[in-house]
């Protein structure tokens, strides 16, 4: 039990100077030679946890994913109103706390790329928006039932919303216009509310 704990946090400290190195390298500059040298130690131990720099990748993915994951969820998890879980969830995914997570996106984004060529990184990518998807449509069944959404299924509410903040991201992901994007965010919060609970 001690190892593998001892073995999943080095693997942890790893992947975190993995995206650091990703940051600001950008994907194809970043090596395991860049990587154990962020860490001061010596690549071989990179290459004891991971064999290749493509099973790095994977790891970074779920990584990401759980960051994601978490972020989300602790904003919205303290909140037992379907009205305040509502309007966090738009909040959050249409506003500012979405956009301080924006320097994970260049990273998020080189990886969503590789999932095009490799299978498994797709199949990261799938569970992830399956596990997001889930989330939302249980939010989304209490705003049903406390008729704060109307004329929609849980599941076209999820779909509707990943689907817009997906949109959001990499457009601003293209532009990073900060101002420019609050702009949007309250378009599209107004946007959805009208939508959703019109």
């Amino acid at each position: 039990m001690g190892r593998k704990s001892k073995a999943e946090e080095r693997k942890r400290e790893i992947l975190e100077h993995f995206y650091k190195v990703m940051l600001t390298e950008g994907f194809e500059n970043s090596s395991i030679a860049k990587i154990a040298k962020s860490m001061d130690v010596n690549p071989s131990l990179l290459i004891h946890y991971f064999k290749t720099k493509e099973d790095m990748v994977v790891g970074l993915v779920d990584f990401l994913l759980e960051r994601y994951e978490d972020a989300f969820l602790n904003m919205v998890i303290s909140k037992e109103n379907p009205q305040e879980q509502f309007d966090t969830v738009i909040d959050i995914l249409f506003g500012h706390a979405w956009m301080q997570m924006s320097d994970q996106h260049s990273v998020f984004y080189a990886c969503y790329y590789l999932s095009s060529r490799h299978d498994l990184i797709r199949e990261r990518f799938q569970q992830m928006y399956n596990r997001f998807r889930e989330v939302i449509e249980d939010l989304a069944d209490r705003w049903i039932e406390a008729k704060i959404v109307r004329d929609f299924t849980p599941s076209q509410v999820a779909e509707y919303l990943i689907m817009l903040n997906e949109g959001l991201t990499y457009y601003e992901g293209v532009y990073r216009d900060p101002e420019a994007f609050m702009h949007r965010c309250e378009y599209l919060q107004k946007m959805v509310r009208k939508t959703l609970t019109a």
